[in-house]
């Protein structure tokens, strides 16, 4: 049997008695998060470069509010939900299931007309799974090759998801996987253009849901496609058996790890043990001298040194480490056109450098760390290293955290729904219908994310 017929069968047979208490807590942690990156999305605007008018359907656009197709709306909320790039992602896969799997099933659901709360989360836990044990195969060769994880492997894993959601048969289910193959591209490059890289993983999101219209009309796919073609082009190197070693019995959601700070992950682990060294140090920010950090050849290939746009931002350590010492957080707000500007933040970041360190190499990916050392204007200095950044599985927040994390990201635009969808979210298995999480997330208002003045906040670990 291929690969993509296993994967197909697991889609077709995956029922809500397979999900363990812990793994459907683990996804509902990881559905709120994922809803309030979305409204982050929603807030940034740049998905009105790639909005249409949307043809009938019944499937909720989150960021219009307005109905229509279910691959419209797969494509769009998933440019959304990955464009702060603040959901979940996995470092062990380079990439961010999420965001391609979340929005390609609840679309799925509402096109039927149907779909549980419980049902959803067969789907949704389908998608991580096949995302995950596939992402696990190819990394981090598929970064090294200059290949996007996300929107490499997002269309595959929207599919399952969606295959999940349709309930189609177990041939049916092969089928989409193997067509959805084809349709999931993208490039590591392409972040040096953060306001539209989210197109490619928008993209893969919406070729799951496209996949499965066709399976399910009776379209067949390669059936050998992944083990001959896509995995070897993106790296993997083991045998295509044992990815689905233990399928449907165990399950990889809690590897993930949550954001607590925007912008790309690679920042994190700097932004962790710089303010852990200046804590510890009780000096203020006023003495710095330099700022020395080393960290993994990955993470510094995608490094932008001298942002000239808040979305270059995201991709700078320098900028993020040095908004996080003078504001208190590094949220999406503070990559704006107004921190960007600021004479305080343009002064600290002169003061960092950022380097590739051989031993945080040899450790790559199962740990992706970081090393720093401040020195202060006094000639006296401090360093250290972290393994991980708050947030991996090994160092995991609270659901208080991830809560707070939703309110600051989503309370502007949805004020006193925030509440109500969280609480959706929280009691998630008794809901009869998902719709009522995506009526919730069309309502969000749409005003400018980086204008006012910045307020600094905290996010509890």
């Amino acid at each position: 049997m291929s690969l993509a017929a296993r994967l197909g069968s697991f889609a077709a047979e995956m029922r809500p008695g397979d999900l363990s208490p812990d793994v459907i807590e683990q996804l509902k942690l990881r559905l709120l998060d994922l809803f309030g990156a979305a409204v982050s999305g929603i807030e940034a605007g740049g998905w009105r470069a790639f909005a249409n008018e949307p043809a009938a359907g019944s499937a909720c656009i989150w960021p219009s509010g307005r109905q229509g197709a279910a691959r419209e709306a797969a494509f769009l909320n998933s440019f959304v939900s990955h464009a702060t790039y603040m959901e979940d992602g996995s470092r062990f896969t380079g990439g961010h299931p999420s965001s391609v799997v979340v929005p390609a099933a609840l679309a799925a659901f509402e096109d039927a007309g149907r779909g549980s709360g419980t049902d959803f989360l067969v789907a949704m836990a389908t998608g991580y799974e096949v995302f995950l044990r596939l992402g696990r195969t190819v990394y981090p060769e598929i970064v090294q090759r200059g290949f996007q994880s996300t929107a490499a492997l997002g269309a595959v894993a929207s599919a399952a998801a969606v295959a999940s959601a349709h309930k189609l048969s177990r041939a049916e289910a092969g089928n989409a996987i193997a067509i959805a193959a084809t349709m999931g591209f993208g490039l590591k490059h392409a972040l040096k253009a953060p306001a539209s890289q989210p197109v490619q993983v928008a993209r893969a999101c919406q070729g799951g849901v496209i996949a499965c219209e066709a399976a399910a009309r009776g379209a067949t796919g390669s059936a050998d496609i992944l083990e001959a073609s896509l995995l070897p082009m993106y790296g993997a190197t083991g045998a295509p058996q044992g990815i689905t070693e233990g399928l449907g019995r165990t399950f990889s959601v809690s590897e993930t790890y949550i954001k607590l700070h925007g912008g790309c992950r690679g920042n994190h682990a700097p932004i962790d043990i710089v303010q852990d060294l200046l804590l510890r140090s009780g000096r203020a920010v006023e003495e710095i001298a330099t700022i020395r950090i080393a960290v993994d050849s990955v993470t510094h290939a995608a490094d932008i040194e001298d942002p000239q746009t808040p979305g270059q931002a995201q991709f700078s350590a320098r900028f993020a480490v040095a908004a996080h010492l003078l504001t208190g957080d590094a949220l999406p707000r503070r990559y704006s056109a107004i921190r960007l500007a600021d004479p305080d933040q343009q002064a600290l970041m002169a003061k960092i450098a950022l380097m590739v360190s051989p031993e945080l190499d040899s450790s790559y990916p199962e740990q992706r760390g970081a090393w720093a050392q401040i020195d202060f204007t006094d000639g006296r200095s401090i360093s250290d290293t972290v393994a991980l950044a708050c947030g991996e599985p090994e160092t995991p927040v609270s659901l208080a955290a991830v809560e707070t994390k939703f309110q600051r990201l989503a309370g502007a635009s949805l004020g006193d729904d925030a509440a109500r969808l969280r609480d959706l979210v929280a009691d998630l298995e008794r809901l009869s219908d998902v719709k009522q999480l995506t009526v919730l997330l069309g309502r969000a208002t749409h005003h400018p994310q980086a204008t006012g003045k910045e307020n600094a906040l905290e996010i509890q670990q």
